[in-house]
């Protein structure tokens, strides 16, 4: 396996479910992202605090132990510029692709996830792409804070 760039973006994987997180994680690597797993939102929130590596992207089940992805989501984009936020999730009805979290749009992937969208929705979230399908969610990079 080749050494990981260092300048990759950081995508912070959060689910409860170990075999979720190794499946993403080993699919996150893949595509050439640095990837940090963690089993709960406090653990996540732990690390995005922590600075190093700089978190561009969390991954985040909803459900997840102690603070849940809402809840992540609610505390990491009151902090600005942060990371972008992403929910997955098996428990919201499929045609539900965003949340306003205080004001914000984040990202919603049902799962079990689509790894094409959810590469798509990765190189929207960090490139920005103002024309696309997917809007970005958060400051991350050159993205654009979107309000509703």
């Amino acid at each position: 396996m080749p050494a990981e760039d260092p300048s990759a973006p950081v995508i912070l994987v959060v689910d409860d479910e170990a075999g979720i997180n190794r499946l993403v994680t080993r699919y996150l690597r893949h595509l050439g992202y640095r990837v940090l797993e963690v089993r709960s939102g406090d653990e996540a929130l732990t690390a995005v605090r922590r600075r190093r590596p700089r978190v561009n992207v969390i991954l985040s089940d909803v459900a997840t132990a102690g603070l849940d992805g809402v809840a992540l989501a609610t505390q990491v984009l009151s902090r600005c510029p942060g990371p972008s936020v992403i929910l997955m999730t098996g428990r919201l009805p499929e045609e539900i692709e965003r949340l306003n979290v205080n004001g914000q749009i984040v990202q919603v992937m049902s799962k079990p996830l689509n790894l094409d969208r959810l590469q798509n929705l990765l190189w929207v979230t960090l490139e920005g792409f103002p024309d696309a399908e997917i809007a970005p969610v958060h400051w991350s990079g050159r993205a654009i804070v979107q309000k509703v």
